[in-house]
């Protein structure tokens, strides 16, 4: 856990460090745009993991016919994004996080204690599986 405004991208590798000292050791991990980056991606190969992680693509770069596209209207300003072909892979866990963040009290996180905070999370995903399984 960290401050929420941190950038997610430092905590992947030292926490799939500890994934491995436990003896976990994933095949692949799947991310999105945001991690896009050689020293992951390096990183996660030099272990033996094949990294999912979409990429991010030049602001300026053209995108390449026959893939799929959107509009994102953000203001007054109109952007052509681009289809994530590896979106259907991640989404039942960004459904799930979205699920979780309807309590209020994990999305704002007033425990000080991450004990606290930890036993809440619990709690909230045995009512989540306990509600749609």
């Amino acid at each position: 856990m960290s401050a929420g405004n941190a950038n997610e991208q430092r905590f992947l590798l030292p926490l799939v460090d500890q994934l491995l000292a436990h003896g976990i050791h994933p095949d692949s991990v799947w991310a999105d745009r945001g991690y896009w980056g050689r020293a992951i991606i390096d990183g996660l190969q030099e272990r033996g993991i094949e990294p999912r992680i979409s990429r991010r693509r030049d602001p300026h770069e053209p995108i390449a016919d026959g893939v799929a596209t959107r509009v994102v209207v953000r203001g007054k300003r109109r952007t052509i994004r681009p289809h994530d072909p590896l979106g259907r892979h991640r989404w039942p866990i960004e459904r799930t996080n979205a699920w979780i963040k309807t309590w209020r009290r994990i999305e704002i996180r007033r425990d000080v204690k991450a004990d606290n905070y930890l036993s809440m999370l619990l709690l909230v995903l045995s009512v989540i599986l306990a509600r749609n399984f």
